[in-house]
């Protein structure tokens, strides 16, 4: 009897599988919903559906808008996410390597990944130096003004759109992507893809300092450690993406 069959044959509860699959239409939504909607695709009445969103809210699993009544994915759910990026081996080499960019470099470095919202920033390194620019670990940046963003629109086929075709080339000729102030005023970053064995974007490595420090040109030393960080990682072998 195979795994699947076993399964199927043992005893489970049902009420939990109900609140997982109510939960299941949630996630699969790129955008907030409303009860009815929720409660319409999973195929239940929306009194039965809004006591499993409350069970859900209160595990954090979910959560609901105040001012538009809307539901989304909670909280668990990013820490389930983080933790079960945690596991994958390019993420630790990616972890590895943002930190001693910060080290080396004197410059918070931080590694993001491709979320529901989209550019998200989830392991985040300081340096060592009194002053260091602060990015909170779950922030998610914009694919327009912000390096990070830049690197997956032109990398991911699907939102490189979003962006002129000169500064896609441009970002492509020299291998990452570079803001001066356009996403906060006086703060430089650039940020660089690291590539799975097909090459797609699986993540990006950023540095981010001030305008005063971080230099952002092709031939500078923080780019050239940067490209060869995300280098390191994408060539790395037996790394599971």
């Amino acid at each position: 009897m195979s795994q699947t069959e076993k399964l199927e044959a043992a005893q489970g509860v049902q009420s939990v599988e109900i609140g997982l699959s109510l939960f299941g239409c949630l996630s699969r939504r790129s955008e907030p919903c409303s009860l009815s909607d929720l409660a319409r695709e999973a195929g239940m009445h929306r009194a039965k559906a809004y006591r499993y969103l409350v069970s859900l809210q209160r595990a954090g699993w979910v959560t609901q808008d105040p001012s538009t009544a809307l539901y989304d994915l909670g909280p668990a759910m990013r820490d389930l996410a983080l933790r079960w990026l945690t596991h994958q081996s390019t993420l630790n080499l990616a972890i590895d390597e943002a930190r001693l960019l910060s080290q080396s470099q004197g410059e918070t470095c931080f590694v993001a990944v491709w979320g529901v919202g989209g550019a998200t920033a989830v392991r985040v390194f300081q340096p060592s130096r009194v002053v260091a620019i602060s990015i909170a670990e779950g922030a998610v940046l914009d694919a327009v003004s912000s390096a990070t963003g830049r690197v997956f629109a032109v990398w991911r086929e699907e939102s490189s759109s979003v962006l002129s075709a000169r500064i896609r080339a441009e970002i492509r000729e020299k291998g990452f992507a570079a803001v001066e102030g356009e996403h906060v005023a006086g703060i430089n970053a650039i940020s660089a893809p690291v590539f799975d064995e097909q090459g797609r974007p699986v993540l990006a490595l950023t540095l981010v300092g001030p305008a005063s420090s971080l230099d952002t040109g092709a031939n500078g030393k923080p780019a050239r450690a940067l490209l060869a960080a995300c280098q390191r990682i994408s060539l790395a072998p037996d790394r599971k993406s």
